[in-house]
């Protein structure tokens, strides 16, 4: 069974992505008229391709979570308005994340998505006993922070990320 939470255990209680970093222009790189095939608009504002015969699940409007169906990844996208500094914010969750059992950081920088300015958070741990790998990416676009997020067994590594950055590819901001 899939990892179940509203954030990675030891991420930020607000969630990576929610706070802000630098505001950013439209992101233009696909526009609403020209989803990419099989995308799915989300209350939050954006909208993404997940994978098909994946579980999903709405935390809330603007926070929605797709499960494998064998539950050895998680990839959740949401949204909200930009507050604070999103790498502090995230520096500040990352000091607490030692909470969290067997966690370790393996990345935690600036960066860029579509040329905005944006965070990357990586890191594992361990839930139930289960060995977790997030990759956790957050960027602001006209005052609202959005995070693409994925949770995935370690034994899964290439597949994950293949689907992480599909996925990725397809997150359009509306």
């Amino acid at each position: 069974m899939a990892a179940r939470w509203a954030h990675p255990p030891g991420g930020p209680s607000e969630g990576p992505g929610q706070p802000s970093c630098r505001r950013g222009r439209r992101d233009d790189h696909h526009s609403p008229a020209t989803l990419p095939p099989g995308s799915r608009r989300e209350a939050g504002g954006f909208a993404w391709a997940p994978p098909e015969g994946w579980r999903r699940d709405v935390q809330t409007g603007a926070e929605v979570h797709y499960t494998s169906p064998d539950g050895g990844q998680e990839l959740v996208a949401k949204s909200s308005l930009a507050r604070g500094d999103l790498l502090e914010t995230w520096q500040t969750s990352e000091r607490n994340a030692h909470r969290g059992r067997d966690y370790r950081k393996i990345r935690l920088e600036e960066t860029a998505f579509r040329d905005h300015p944006a965070v990357v958070w990586e890191y594992t741990f361990t839930l139930k006993s289960v060995a977790w790998h997030a990759r956790l990416l957050g960027f602001n676009v006209d005052g609202k922070s959005y995070q693409i997020n994925t949770w995935y067994q370690p034994h899964t590594g290439t597949t994950a990320l293949g689907t992480y950055e599909k996925v990725k590819e397809s997150f359009t901001v509306l």
